[in-house]
């Protein structure tokens, strides 16, 4: 019964998947050593983003992450920057999970939600 269930879930779209909530660009910051990454997180319609975060949960050895977890500021609480620390080693993947909550723009009619993405970079070191 279970087995019939899973299968009958898999088939419907979820909407979130439809529209990324969070979008992350790097770049290496010149003379400095470093990796910035900049997560973006959109808002679904009628929302605003009212804080965010971003967790690193993986990184390759040629890019350290400088702190594990960032947090928006209140001037832009749609965007978290990142910044690794670039050393030797092997490029990869670097996954972030994305989290924020949205809340309905005015008038405000509503609860406000908890979003949540996972992003990621594929990291080749410079050479």
């Amino acid at each position: 019964m279970l087995v019939a269930a899973g299968v009958a879930l898999q088939g419907v779209p979820a909407r979130a998947e439809a529209l990324p909530l969070a979008t992350m660009s790097c770049r290496i910051e010149a003379g400095s050593g470093r990796l910035l990454c900049t997560v973006n997180v959109a808002a679904p319609p009628g929302r605003g983003i009212v804080w965010s975060d971003a967790l690193v949960v993986a990184a390759p050895s040629a890019a350290r992450a400088l702190r594990s977890r960032a947090a928006s500021t209140s001037e832009r609480p749609s965007q978290v920057v990142l910044a690794f620390v670039l050393g030797g080693g092997a490029g990869g993947r670097i996954a972030v999970v994305s989290r924020a909550v949205a809340c309905p723009l005015a008038p405000r009619a509503g609860a406000c939600t908890p979003l949540t993405s996972r992003v990621g970079y594929d990291f080749q070191p410079p050479g």
